[in-house]
């Protein structure tokens, strides 16, 4: 039994309301993703910046080579991420509520505190780990200083655990029925997993392979605290330095990011004629069934392994993580009486502190809200809608990950402050929470693609039938069945805003400063006790997030 293949449905002659509201949001699109990058693309094409950029500098290209290096963990980190995301909601295994659970908040960590607590671990001179090591064998094994251990950062902190959270409500809405009847037919687990449930779920699959790919081309933080000591340099890095040069070099940072934005461009272009005609259906008029297998003895073997995952992935960092917010002096263990709680009154006691904080929960309650709403109504006027232009659209909807979030920051910066019309949103929170809904197009936009294309059509050919509209049709039907997928976007633009650094740092100013600032601002200023504080702090916000959100969304997969 095949799953139905999901086509668009026919809207009919469009009211001119209804044409003119979706053209609006296509051009709404268009505008906010497209303008940035022209600016950048504009400010790459002068004088004779390209030679001096590509053939006159070793380092530039050191650092695309680097970058190109350090993202192959993408495709890895998503082959493993489905592994265990399938595990967890297909088979019935103990403890698995808590280990998708560790996942979400081990990804929505920030980064920064936590490459700050593996430091701790496995620094070659004063690392926990080395030091236990280096009596035993001679040497101290580890380097987090390396390729290795950006590359080990990045997979446990956040590569695999956001595999799992965004891939999870795509095999959540998938029927297990589908499965069942491939074993009913006699084909062993092995061959219904191969044949029914990868090609059913490739799609996901693939958006959240290329999702990572790209993000992976971009990252800094980690980049910037681990690759820097060891002469590391990465794209995202390099073009902060040029940024932040003594004149700014922004003519060289422009013709870096045009050069990426054309090979990410082609990336995107590759991945639509891959994806095209592989869209299945796999919520249908009918009834479903999303019961977990049972496999005996051998759930208990999973569950320890995925534990011990959790264990490396969130305890390790998150007890290293409160060990350094306590600590006299970072990184120091063996002086007397080395723990206090000095650090904490001092953060806690500074007005700065809580009018960051009140920015941080107004910026992400604002762009998790917006980013849900428009994401929702772009893909399903691309996925649904016979308005002109889809194809350009859903193109568009990449385009802020062809540039680092750091120069896409510059760009609106530059664009505020050369309108006078937009003035008003210099330095605003309202620029912040417009910047962050842009960032986080491209996932929000695919994953919702992906999540409206598992309803089968008949669904809204029968709420059509009883003479609802479209803008109903997708208010009664479309919302509520997708309402896990939204649910997981509304955390992930949340804590994305919570925790974003490079995408906002230029576009900030005193009276929107968020926590994450003030967590860089204490880091780079050796201030590492206060960072590591503001870093726990983030963490007890995350998981509060993280376990309303997610405890609601599944409860809709449950009812539904």
């Amino acid at each position: 039994m095949a799953a139905v293949s999901a086509t668009a449905p026919s809207w009919g002659l469009l009211p001119r309301s209804q044409l003119a509201l979706g053209m609006a949001v296509f051009g709404l699109v268009a505008l906010v993703t497209a303008a940035p990058v022209l600016v950048v693309v504009a400010g790459a094409f002068v004088d004779n910046v390209w030679h001096e950029t590509f053939i006159d500098s070793a380092a530039n290209r050191s650092a695309i080579g680097y970058s190109f290096l350090l993202a192959l963990r993408a495709p890895v980190a998503a082959f493993i991420g489905f592994l265990i995301a399938w595990l967890l909601i297909r088979i019935r295994i103990p403890g698995g509520r808590f280990i998708e659970f560790a996942m979400w908040v081990s990804f929505f960590i920030p980064i920064l505190p936590v490459t700050l607590s593996w430091i701790l671990l496995l620094s070659p001179n004063y690392g926990l780990v080395n030091q236990a090591l280096k009596p035993l064998i001679g040497v101290a094994p580890f380097n987090i200083y390396s390729v290795s251990g950006i590359l080990w950062v990045h997979v446990v902190a956040s590569s695999v655990p956001v595999m799992v959270v965004l891939l999870g409500p795509a095999i959540r809405q998938l029927d297990a029925s589908f499965e069942e009847v491939g074993r009913v037919c006699g084909s062993g687990p092995f061959a219904v997993f191969r044949n029914i449930t990868l090609p059913i779920l490739a799609p996901a699959i693939l958006t959240g392979a290329l999702a990572g790919f790209i993000k992976s081309l971009e990252a800094f933080e980690v980049e910037q605290l681990l690759g820097r000591p060891a002469g590391i340099y990465v794209y995202s890095t390099r073009i902060y330095d040029l940024v932040a040069w003594e004149p700014p070099k922004l003519a060289s940072a422009m013709a870096l990011s045009t050069f990426m934005l054309f090979i990410l461009l082609l990336i995107a272009i590759v991945y639509q004629r891959l994806n095209r005609g592989n869209d299945y259906a796999t919520i249908l008029g009918r009834g479903a069934s999303f019961r977990q297998l049972q496999i005996g003895r051998a759930r208990w073997l999973i569950s320890g392994a995925l534990f011990l995952v959790v264990a490396v992935s969130l305890l390790c960092p998150l007890l290293m993580l409160v060990c350094g917010s306590l600590m006299k002096l970072f990184g120091f263990f063996n002086i007397a009486a080395p723990y206090t709680l000095d650090h904490w009154r001092d953060v806690l006691n500074d007005p700065i502190f809580l009018h960051a904080l009140t920015n941080s929960l107004l910026l992400s309650a604002g762009a998790g809200f917006g980013g849900v709403l428009v994401y929702a109504v772009v893909a399903y006027l691309i996925v649904r809608s016979p308005l002109p232009g889809r194809g350009i659209v859903d193109l568009l909807a990449w385009l802020p990950w062809s540039i680092p979030g750091i120069l896409l920051g510059v760009s609106v910066l530059w664009l505020i402050l050369a309108s006078p019309a937009l003035s008003f949103l210099y330095g605003s929170l309202a620029s912040l929470i417009l910047i962050m809904i842009v960032a986080q197009m491209p996932i929000g936009v695919h994953m919702m693609k992906t999540s409206i294309r598992q309803i089968g059509i008949e669904l809204e050919h029968s709420s059509r039938v009883c003479g609802a509209g479209p803008m109903r049709t997708f208010y009664s039907i479309v919302l509520p069945l997708i309402r896990p997928m939204l649910v997981s976007i509304f955390v992930l633009v949340f804590i994305s805003a919570l925790r974003d650094i490079s995408t906002i740092i230029f576009l900030a100013s005193a009276k929107s400063q968020t926590l994450s600032l003030l967590m860089m601002q204490f880091a780079t200023s050796s201030n590492l006790e206060a960072s590591a504080v503001i870093g726990v702090i983030t963490t007890g916000i995350v998981v509060v997030v993280a376990l309303v959100t997610r405890r609601f969304g599944l409860q809709v997969a449950v009812q539904r």
